[in-house]
């Protein structure tokens, strides 16, 4: 069982197109006892939630698979995660070393042509704050722009602390750029966070 406050990303072999949930799966809902929701976001970069990254035959009904039955068992590569509040108050401080890590488990995958299913345990907070900091990180995009994109293909409910993150990552990636009381009034205002 992953804890709430961790991430967990796995190389998964997914295919479906930009935007779609997984054909067969149960629409999302935003609650931890929802069936398996499976988006692809970008090539080789998918999002989900705890259900189906442990559901084995919602994943072998989408993954190739090119084992015979009874030879071997089905493994999958995992990177687990803590995401911590920012201490003391700090949350402009550039990029937590968990988003690090992140980042790199990504790149490594993309380079080897795996794909990676990014999860959290309800799917709608921790797990699109990492893919939204990989995208204003790897991408040089906004986090107004990253969180639209993401938004556009996958349903979120990013919690306050995810946000503080997002807004502290945005503030040290764009230093002087953006004046952070204008930019939460902005993310309200739009009512961007729900």
């Amino acid at each position: 069982c992953i804890k709430a406050g961790h991430e967990t990303l796995q190389r998964r072999g997914l295919h479906t197109l930009p935007g779609q949930p997984v054909p067969g799966l149960r629409d999302p809902v935003c609650s931890p006892f929802t069936g398996p929701i499976i988006t692809r976001i970008t090539d080789g970069i998918y999002l989900g939630n705890l259900n189906a990254a442990y559901s084995g035959r919602a994943l072998l009904s989408i993954i190739p698979c090119t084992c015979r039955r009874g030879e071997f068992r089905h493994s999958w590569s995992r990177l687990k995660v803590d995401i911590q509040p920012p201490l003391h108050g700090d949350r402009h401080k550039k990029g937590q070393p968990c988003f690090r890590d992140i980042n790199e488990c990504i790149e490594a995958s993309l380079e080897k042509g795996k794909r990676v299913l990014i999860h959290c345990r309800d799917g709608y907070s921790l797990g699109p704050t990492c893919v939204i900091q990989y995208l204003m990180v790897k991408h040089s995009m906004r986090l107004l722009a990253a969180y639209e994109f993401v938004r556009a293909r996958y349903p979120l409910n990013i919690r306050e602390c995810h946000q503080d993150l997002l807004v502290g990552l945005e503030m040290s990636l764009q230093p002087g750029a953006i004046n952070i009381t204008c930019l939460k009034h902005s993310l309200s205002r739009k009512m961007a966070w729900s």
